[in-house]
């Protein structure tokens, strides 16, 4: 249920080609790392090219889908929210950041099960940050996922988390506990800049 935990690996940013679908669109080229490197930062696993962008009104459908059949927070769902990753022409996985009147969210973030491990999530997270221009909350039971993005868990934080954390605890009931997080926008350019927070 939620989120997932993922292997570490390197990103490198390559030219989205022709055949990928239309829309803003990034790919990302995902290499394999060897067992004797550190691990960095972000992505990891097999060769695998990944376009993350905005999803059309089908592939808002079979994101819908599998938010459902993850257990994931299924409230006031938009397309807009909404980044998508694409293995080819196959969905592999979503994340959204959810505008709050009191702060902004990063939640519902899956990858297809067959898919996970290979550094997509963390793309997505990653492009999701890079959007965004406010500080970012987020609910979870994997705090150690976020972290290397300079996420921090908190003790404090605005009502509509607090309500986020019921929601999980009561509709999302899992043996982990749930935890608060907070991105200072700050942190996230110091981190890709190599500065550590």
């Amino acid at each position: 249920m939620g989120m997932f935990m993922e292997n570490t690996g390197i990103i490198t940013k390559k030219k989205p080609t022709p055949t990928l679908p239309k829309g803003r669109s990034t790919a990302l080229q995902v290499k394999h790392r060897t067992q004797s490197e550190a691990p960095p930062p972000f992505g990891g696993g097999p060769e695998e090219l990944v376009t993350l962008r905005e999803p059309t009104d089908k592939e808002f459908e079979q994101v819908c889908a599998f938010i459902n059949e993850f257990e994931l927070d299924c409230r006031n769902l938009k397309k807009e929210q909404f980044i998508t990753a694409f293995r080819g022409e196959e969905l592999a996985g979503f994340g959204r950041i959810r505008e709050h009147t009191d702060c902004f969210e990063l939640c519902s973030l899956g990858v297809v099960t067959k898919l996970r491990r290979k550094g997509i999530g963390k793309a997505i997270v990653k492009k999701l940050i890079k959007g965004s221009s406010k500080n970012i909350y987020l609910v979870c039971i994997i705090p150690e996922f976020f972290i290397p993005f300079g996420f921090q868990v908190m003790k404090e934080y605005p009502a509509s988390i607090q309500n986020k954390i019921k929601y999980c605890s009561l509709e999302l009931a899992v043996p982990e506990t749930y935890v608060a997080m907070l991105l200072h926008k700050y942190q996230f350019h110091n981190y890709l800049k190599g500065v550590k927070c």
